[in-house]
Parts: C-alpha cells; structure tokens; sequence
C-alpha cells in the first residue's frame, strides 16, 4: 500500500480547525500524524463523534505502517517498537529506535540494586539523553512464588518498561498477573504454550513475543495468536552463535521484515526481537577471564548487527555492573547513529554561545550549525578548560567541510554572522579561529570580516594544545594595525 498524503489524511477529519488537539488547523494534524508525532487518539472529534466512526476505521488502516508497532510499559518511559514503512532507512526514515532491554535473574541478591542502576542510567552524548528501554525478569530459580515476588520488586523500584521472560507458563502468568497495569510483555508463546499465554495476554491486552526457529510455524504461532484476538504480538526467530549461524540469526531477521514491510505480510508485519545474552548459554566454554570477556564482546557484537539491521528489541547480559558501561554505550551511541532521520539536517540555533567566562581577550571560535560539529567543538573547549566563545554560523545544518565546499559555510557568511551577533563587542580584539578544514577562507574572511584571523586544528580535539601555543592575542592584534 502507498504510503499516504497529508491530503489524504485532511480528506477523513472533519476539517473544523477547531484546535483541541493542540493544533491550529486540521492540516497540521495531518502532516504530523504521519510523521508520528501524535496519534490519532488525539482528535477528540474522530474518537468521540460517532459520525466520524466509519473516517477513523479508515484512517487507522492507512496510518497504520506494514510493520504493526507495539508499545510495553506505562507512562513517559514506555517504549514504543516496530511500526516501521521502509526496509532501508534512506528509503524514508525509521522511526522507533531499537529497543534495549538489559536482563536480569529473579533470583539474584542484588537485583534490586541493578534495578535501580539500569533505570537511573543516563549518558549524554551529541545533545541527547542516552537511556535503556527496559529490563527483561528471567525465571532463573524456577519458582513460581519467587518469581512472582521478583516481578513485584522490580516494577516497585523501576518506571522502565517489563518484559517477563520465562518458559513456564504458569509461572508467567503468575507474575503477569501481579503487574498486569505496568503493561508487562511476556516471553513467550511456543507451539506448545500459545494457547494458555495467548489467552491470559488477549484477556489482559499484554503484549506477547511468539517463539520459534522455524520460520514456517512462528508464522503459524502469529497467525493463531491474532486470530486468538492478540493485536500486540512481538516475534522472535532466535538468536544463534557458532560457525555458520550468526548468518542464520541475520537472514531470519532479514526475511521477517521484507515479508512484513515489502510484501505486507501480516504474519509477519510485526516487530521483531533478538536476544544476544543467548551467548551466555555457553558457558561451559567459559574457563578463565579472556573467555568471560569474549562472551561479552561476542554479545555486543551480535547486538550492533541487530540494531544495524532495525531489529525492533534486542536483549542483553552485558551491562548490569557499572565496569561494563562501555557495553550498552557502544550499543546506545551506535544506535543514535542509525536512527537519526536522513531527511533532517540535525542543526542548533546559530548565535555566540559562551563557554565558561569568557573575558575581553577570550577566543573566538567559528563553527558551523551542525549539531554534530558544534557540540563536539564546544566539549572539546570545555575539556581544555577554556572560557571562550563560540560563533555558530547559519550552514544550513551541514558540516564544516561540506558546507565549505557547498558555499553554505563562506566568508561572506561568517561575516555576516559576526554582525548580526555583535560578536565582536564582547571583546578587545578582532580575532577569529576558524576551522582547520576551512582554512581557504582566511583571507576573503580577513577582508570581509574585518579581523584578524586564525586557522585552528582540523579536529576539535586539538584545541587545548594550539590555545597553548598560539594564542597570542596582544600579537595578533599589532599585526591587525600594521596592516
């Protein structure tokens, strides 16, 4: 099915503009309900007007992706996975990142404690807050009444999202049941258990992950599922190491989501989960520390490919103690990466941003408008411990050395942002420190500008030591009035 317009949107709502959602016009509702911004829940008059019944049938079915999302969790910290229209990012764009859930045993001592840990675990990078999405319960002690107890402890000391993992039933069940308002999913429905989990998830309207490495029957576990009255059912084909079968786990995950996305296959236009701690199921191959940390490079690695390949939800060992932060930072940072939208230019608001206390013979540094040049530039000065400030001038969002080629980021331009930011009135001094990529507009910038300029290091790291060696602005100066 093509992917619909605006217009098509705006031709089922009622066209009132009345604003109750939030937006001035029924147009701009459109436009944003495609691009996932709200959900149709929030126009009051299609949920509520009983005319406008057979408008929001119609309108769930042409915004809903190929690839069914599906959301676990409560509140601000739920998580929302699948629901993607593209199989290649730089089709469109993907919308819902992959899911990082990190596991953890009912039965160990400091469960509580790791619980805590992974919920308040933030790092912040480019600009943005990087979390975990969830925490995955395994039924390690095979008790039903202990993991009923775990369940209980984690959603009291946790807002993340739950994911109940356990191959026994009743004990599922048992445990869901006690946190079935946190909106908990549960792994998992097998051929042989489908129809006691199924039942209790319809009944509760949980998510549920259906299990199986046959491709031929997890499509018969979807298809039974939904027809059970499941609309929220995650897949998992499984996940595989060993010679030859990483290569397994990746086309199983490959044909999922062509059959899905591509061909709409409803069976499989679901969100799809892999689980690299499967790694640690071979732990008789563990005998000294080189082995454990073999294990856990073995599992980021099978992760990194996961999310390279927008796996809706991956599930790891790796990272419950603080020593293993580079773990989930190398999954977390990796996945910033994909899932940053192609048809935007990740910019920040050109200005002077001071960085630290700058006085009258601080620096100035020119940089372009691109998130990702300037908040490395602005970390970087910051680690070298300088109070300076930073000129961003307007580059259309585009980076130094391909803004410099494409006239976004000239002389002309960088002139004209000293002005209208009057950066040079907050210092005794016209000088300026471009970057080293743009050093062929030093001279054209000296003449337009006005200033003394100076080309800086090439990359940001190297600003702590050339300050150290070249900020002469006394110098600089005397040759500025000789000229």
């Amino acid at each position: 099915m093509a992917r619909p317009s605006p217009l098509d949107v705006y031709a089922l709502l009622d066209k009132s503009n009345c604003g109750d959602c939030g937006y001035d016009t029924c147009m701009a509702f459109a436009t944003d309900l495609l691009e996932r911004k709200i959900r149709l829940e929030d126009c009051t008059h299609l949920m509520q007007d009983k005319k406008q019944q057979k408008n929001l049938r119609k309108l769930k079915e042409i915004t809903t992706p190929p690839q069914k999302p599906v959301r676990i969790g409560v509140g601000e910290r739920q998580v929302i996975i699948g629901g993607e229209e593209v199989l290649m990012r730089h089709q469109l764009t993907y919308y819902n990142p992959t899911g990082i859930f990190v596991e953890v045993a009912d039965d160990q001592e400091d469960l509580i404690d790791v619980v805590k840990y992974l919920t308040d675990l933030k790092i912040e990078r480019m600009g943005e807050a990087l979390t975990l999405d969830g925490i995955a319960l395994r039924c390690v002690s095979q008790n039903g009444d202990s993991y009923k107890d775990a369940a209980k402890k984690v959603v009291q000391n946790t807002d993340l999202p739950v994911m109940l993992c356990c191959l026994e039933p009743e004990f599922l069940i048992g445990a869901a049941e006690e946190i079935k308002d946190k909106n908990p999913a549960l792994y998992a429905a097998t051929k042989d258990t489908w129809e006691k989990v199924g039942t209790f998830a319809v009944q509760n309207n949980l998510p549920i992950v259906a299990t199986s490495s046959d491709l031929d029957e997890l499509m018969g576990l979807s298809a039974t599922l939904q027809k059970l009255g499941s609309d929220k059912i995650i897949l998992d084909a499984g996940t595989f190491f060993g010679p030859g079968n990483l290569s397994i786990t990746y086309d199983n995950i490959i044909q999922l989501r062509i059959a899905g996305i591509d061909k709409e296959n409803v069976n499989a236009g679901l969100p799809i989960m892999g689980v690299p701690a499967a790694y640690w199921t071979q732990t008789e191959n563990i005998k000294d520390d080189n082995d454990i940390w073999r294990h856990k490079y073995q599992e980021i690695i099978m992760g990194s490919i996961m999310e390279s390949i927008d796996t809706s939800l991956i599930v790891v060992h790796t990272g419950q103690k603080k020593e293993d932060i580079w773990a989930l930072l190398a999954l977390m940072t990796l996945r910033q990466s994909i899932f940053s939208d192609p048809r935007v230019y990740p910019a920040v608001d050109p200005g002077v941003y001071e960085i630290g206390e700058p006085g009258p013979n601080a620096p100035i540094f020119v940089t372009s408008n691109y998130r990702l040049t300037k908040i490395p530039v602005e970390i970087d000065v910051k680690g070298a411990d300088l109070d300076a400030y930073l000129l961003v001038v307007d580059s259309e969002g585009i980076g130094i050395e391909s803004a410099v080629a494409g006239g976004q980021f000239s002389a002309g331009a960088i002139a004209e942002a000293t002005k209208e930011f009057k950066v040079f009135d907050k210092v005794d001094h016209r000088i300026l420190i471009i970057p080293g990529m743009a050093a062929r507009l030093s001279g054209a910038l000296e003449d337009e500008a006005d200033a003394y300029v100076l080309v800086g290091p090439r990359d940001s790291s190297g600003i702590g030591s050339y300050i150290k060696k070249k900020w002469k602005p006394e110098e600089y100066m005397k040759e500025y009035a000789e000229r």
